[in-house]
């Protein structure tokens, strides 16, 4: 027997084999290094091993090779049987890790003979083989949560042995099948405060339903109609499930903006009346034309007190340069020169502020007559014009608003709990009116830090296109965020795809008066969506009566009386 051998079989045989007198014998043979009968084809993983020697099906085992130094690292295989380095190479039998069929443990989704759920008396066992998952307490190879296998019964079956109603194994609901109470009660496993076995009660001791369970219990209510002319009378009617091109996508409602940073709000600095309008509301202006032309007395005393204040400037000017000669001729002091030049500083200053103020408010210096003109700051349209002839224009009063509206702002109310899946620069299509409008193609470019406390949503903004002047500030939209890839996809009305508990269904017509339903996940809130599940193009897909056939398989539900439901397992 080779190193690894004596070390991983042992191992393996505690986990993988059951207390018989084949594992025994196999248990046997390896301890004496008595020759091995080769592993058939049937009985390999689809990594080509045994499954109990597998380390990509038992994750766990890797740690025992790599400390025998019996590691492939670039495959991640034992070095002495990797598939791909050693494909003939001589592998042990260590019998096969799928269990029996009746070998199973329904509530816990692992063989169960290996349960320590049901059967703590194994744990010690698991524990001195090192094949012991702590987090979860189940054996690591064959843990539900880190290692979860396929139920037995054959590749792609699916385990139903379980009530989605009572979160119990079917076998042993007592809810459902009142007849095995007396069973239990005698074994003295039976919980006389909710009227299930005590060690499956899914108050007292709750177990997590096998991978795969739930839907496989919904899939399995068919429904079927007592006679083609109740169906008839239903009013089902079918569509035919289309195949087409979609990406993952997020859909929010959205409203318009204008693009806050070519936004101009035109204000009088100054106080002033309104004496003329020299631009009208709608009609677009370059920057720097004239929009309005305002009155002002404080206009006219600022006009005023830079007249003042240049002829100050000149005179104190032509004081200095006599005071600098009559300093040169020893004839003026050093005292009258620095008054002369203090002068001229004041006089500049006082120049230079009054300058200043009629500049910003676009006031003309030449003459104090008191008028000034505001002027488009920005190239735009005008888009708001409150003001009129007459109006007392101040700092607090909007005259009007240009806007550059060739780019428009496109503000995308996110629900929360899909805001992590938006990124900057992801494709955004608006929809304004109706959806059969063509969308309008934009780019994520900001992402809010918060979430709105009120509205629960997170705020993105896109830019989108607006040349021909269609999109309007304010406006109400649909935004559709792509948040993949394209793919293909299968794609079925709206209202084919019914909530069922916590998953969602499309009923599929298989033949005359038959519906499966099919659990799907949806992709979209339009009114054809996007769907993922055992759904494909060409399928009869339920549009009208849906909610019908979804009343006929809801748990708990008593249905219409017009047609059979069949339950898991064909009961």
């Amino acid at each position: 027997m080779s190193p690894w051998q004596k070390i991983v079989v042992p191992l393996i045989l505690v986990a993988v084999l059951p207390t018989c007198k084949e594992g025994g014998e196999k248990r046997q043979a390896l301890e004496q290094g008595g020759s091995l009968s080769p592993i058939k084809a049937a009985d390999r993983c689809e990594h080509n091993l045994p499954p109990a020697l597998c380390t990509k099906c038992n994750p766990a085992l890797a740690a025992v090779f790599r400390a025998k130094g019996d590691w492939c690292d670039t495959h991640g295989f034992p070095e002495s049987f990797c598939p791909i380095c050693n494909p003939n190479a001589s592998i042990p039998e260590v019998g096969a890790a799928t269990a029996p069929v009746s070998d199973w443990c329904g509530g816990h989704g692992l063989p169960e003979s290996m349960c320590t759920k049901c059967n703590p008396v194994l744990i010690p066992q698991f524990q001195a083989a090192g094949d012991w998952c702590e987090e979860h307490g189940f054996p690591e190879s064959a843990c539900p949560v880190c290692n979860p296998r396929q139920p037995p019964g054959g590749a792609g079956q699916v385990f139903t042995d379980w009530c989605v109603e009572h979160a119990l194994p079917e076998s042993k609901c007592t809810k459902c099948n009142p007849s095995l109470a007396l069973q239990f009660q005698t074994a003295g496993d039976f919980c006389e405060g909710h009227g299930f076995p005590e060690s499956v009660c899914p108050v007292c001791n709750p177990q997590a339903p096998p991978v795969g369970v739930e839907r496989a219990a919904i899939e399995a209510r068919v429904v079927r109609f007592r006679s083609s002319s109740i169906e008839s009378a239903a009013g089902i009617q079918t569509v035919v499930a289309e195949q087409s091109k979609a990406s993952a996508t997020i859909e929010c409602a959205a409203r318009l903006a204008f693009d806050a940073d070519n936004v101009a709000d035109i204000r009088a600095i100054v106080p002033g009346i309104v004496r003329r309008i020299r631009a009208e509301l709608g009609a677009h202006v370059e920057r720097g034309a004239p929009l309005f032309e305002l009155e002002s007395t404080r206009v006219g005393e600022i006009q005023g007190a830079l007249q003042t204040a240049r002829e100050r400037v000149r005179a104190a000017r032509a004081n200095l340069v006599r005071q600098r000669a009559l300093r040169a001729s020893d004839i003026a002091s050093a005292r009258q020169l620095e008054t002369a030049e203090q002068e001229l500083a004041s006089a500049l200053a006082e120049s230079r502020t009054a300058e200043a103020t009629l500049r910003m408010a676009g006031a003309a210096r030449s003459t104090p007559s008191g008028r000034y003109t505001l002027s488009a700051p920005i190239a735009g349209t005008i888009v708001r014009r409150p003001a009129v002839v007459g109006l007392l224009a101040t700092a607090s009063e909007s005259l009007a608003t240009i806007a550059e509206t060739s780019v428009m702002w496109a503000l995308c109310d996110v629900p929360e709990v899909h805001a992590s899946q938006v990124a900057l620069g992801q494709k955004v299509f608006i929809t304004v009116g109706s959806d059969t409008d063509t969308p309008i193609e934009g780019q994520v470019t900001w992402i809010a830090a918060e979430v709105d406390p009120r509205t629960r949503t997170v705020t993105a903004r896109a830019e989108v296109a607006n040349p021909h002047g269609t999109l309007r500030a304010n406006q109400f939209a649909r935004a559709r965020i792509e948040t993949g890839a394209p793919r293909t996809a299968v794609s079925v009305p709206r209202s084919a795809v019914q909530r069922v508990g916590e998953r969602e269904v499309v009923f599929v017509r298989t033949a005359q008066g038959a519906y499966e339903p099919r659990v799907v996940q949806r992709h979209g809130d339009s009114e054809r969506v996007h769907v993922e599940g055992r759904v494909q193009a060409g399928d009869a897909v339920v549009a009208t009566g849906a909610v019908l056939l979804r009343t006929e398989i809801m748990p708990g539900s008593i249905g219409a009386g017009c047609c059979e439901v069949e339950r898991p397992g064909g009961n």
